[in-house]
């Protein structure tokens, strides 16, 4: 096995993005039949940034990006911080439930597996508790690495609301570029391309 010198293993890495599109999204952003595609890149990005037992993956829990993120992270051996902006059940019901999909299942098993916790204080109202989240999350990931690593799956347009990947890239204050952040887009014409790279 290839020894990778300690440099070179990224510490911090948030991982988010869109939402996997509930039924009748218009226009699609994330469909569901591209989490095969989406999958893959994001497994490329944890390879190419060796992402392993050294590195901490913080991500908040939702379908799509974040359940993809947090079980990449848990087959190379990587730890595992979820950060939910609700207490687990009322977070799946929001951000998780799909029906006809499996992920559900798939967060609850990420939850037995990682270290969890829920945002702090009152929830609010609205979408400003996922907008809390993302400064949760990336002060969480400074604390590990003064320059943390962030993989987005996102269409380089700003969010349905506060708290969205846009939000999330600003907080970051990377410009798009391999060095710091690497951007999938979930659109099935764009998965096999990305002008960040």
């Amino acid at each position: 096995m290839q020894q990778i010198p300690d440099e070179d293993v990224t510490r911090a890495l948030i991982v988010s993005g869109h939402l996997v599109d509930a039924p009748g999204r218009n226009p699609p952003r994330f469909p569901q039949a591209q989490v095969g595609a989406v999958t893959a890149a994001m497994s490329a990005a944890f390879d190419t940034w060796h992402v392993g037992p050294g590195t901490t993956v913080i991500c908040g829990g939702a379908r799509g990006a974040d359940i993809i993120g947090a079980e990449q992270a848990l087959l190379r051996g990587a730890s595992v911080r979820l950060c939910l902006a609700l207490p687990p059940e009322g977070f799946a019901r929001r951000s998780v439930d799909l029906e006809g999909t499996d992920w559900r299942e798939r967060f609850e098993r990420l939850c037995r597996r990682a270290r969890v916790a829920v945002l702090p204080g009152d929830p609010g109202r609205g979408d400003e508790v996922f907008a809390r989240t993302n400064e949760w999350m990336v002060r969480l990931a400074r604390a590990l690495d003064p320059e943390p690593r962030a993989v987005v799956v996102w269409d380089g347009r700003p969010g349905d609301g506060a708290g969205g990947t846009s939000d999330l890239v600003r907080l970051l204050g990377h410009n798009p570029g391999p060095g710091r952040l690497h951007v999938i887009d979930p659109r099935p014409q764009e998965i096999s391309r990305s002008p960040w790279e």
